[in-house]
């Protein structure tokens, strides 16, 4: 018996749909799952990145905090160090303005000197004692500048995060360079009185046993190189050039005390201090 036309057909093209049925099956398994195993994998990655990024954010983070704790603690210790010298700066001060004021009396008595008479036995050796004792006299300040120069040389200055603060250390080494540069005048005067002061006084007498026995002054009329008037005018000149040094030194450092007194007591209450 044989088999019909139509069903022999049917079964001819059967194999090539069940084989094309079979791909879009497979292709759809095959599609899902590497969709799954992408989705997976990305976000295996996604939290790997988010491990690594979280790992090096935080440790930027306690980097930054760790540096600022750093640079907190070295703060507070430079700023008690520079508070030392600062002190030390303002007992300074008041010693040269102690010193300087005799000085700038000193000369002007001995100024007083120029008129009266010379010829005196007292007035004589009133001028030999003023200009040994003040006319050449230094007493200058020279700054406790060390911390200062830490602050300004190895980079402390950037850990210094008050504002405030920073702007006040800056003015008071600028405040101590002007007294530096008001020093100039002051050597320079000092150096013509003395250089004047040789041209007039005989300084063997110190060690002549006929104005001083056992260091006792015997009374005898001290001498002059010249009784040049003009040469006593040139002497008595340098005296008041000297003398004018002196008191714009003083002024110099008289007005620079309180901003120095005020920072320190600014930096014991910001950063308290001892």
């Amino acid at each position: 018996m044989g088999i019909p036309a139509a069903r022999l057909q049917m079964n001819l093209y059967l194999p090539a749909t069940f084989h094309l049925h079979f791909q879009l099956q497979l292709w759809k398994f095959t599609t899902t799952l590497i969709c799954i195993i992408s989705e997976k994998k990305f976000k295996e990655y996604f939290l790997e990145f988010l491990m690594i990024f979280l790992a090096v954010t935080l440790g930027f983070f306690a980097e930054s905090l760790r540096e600022n704790i750093g640079d907190s603690s070295k703060e507070h210790e430079y700023m008690q160090s520079l508070l030392n010298d600062l002190r030390t700066d303002s007992l300074k001060m008041e010693y040269v303005l102690a010193d300087n004021h005799d000085k700038s009396m000193g000369l002007d008595t001995l100024m007083k000197l120029s008129l009266k008479d010379l010829s005196n036995t007292a007035n004589r050796k009133l001028l030999y004692h003023c200009v040994i004792r003040y006319a050449g006299m230094y007493s200058i300040l020279k700054s406790n500048d060390a911390t200062m120069l830490q602050l300004k040389n190895s980079g402390g200055l950037r850990v210094i995060k008050k504002d405030h603060a920073a702007d006040s250390i800056a003015r008071y080494d600028y405040e101590v360079k002007i007294i530096y540069a008001s020093e100039t005048l002051y050597n320079k005067s000092t150096e013509t009185a003395v250089a004047a002061a040789r041209e007039i006084l005989d300084y063997s007498v110190f060690y002549d046993t006929s104005y001083y026995k056992n260091e006792k002054y015997t009374g005898k009329l001290f001498p002059l190189l010249t009784d040049d008037p003009k040469k006593h005018k040139e002497f008595f000149n340098a005296i008041d050039y000297e003398k004018g040094a002196v008191d714009d030194y003083l002024r110099n450092i008289r007005s620079r005390m309180p901003f120095l007194k005020s920072l320190i007591q600014f930096l014991k209450k910001e950063y308290n201090l001892e």
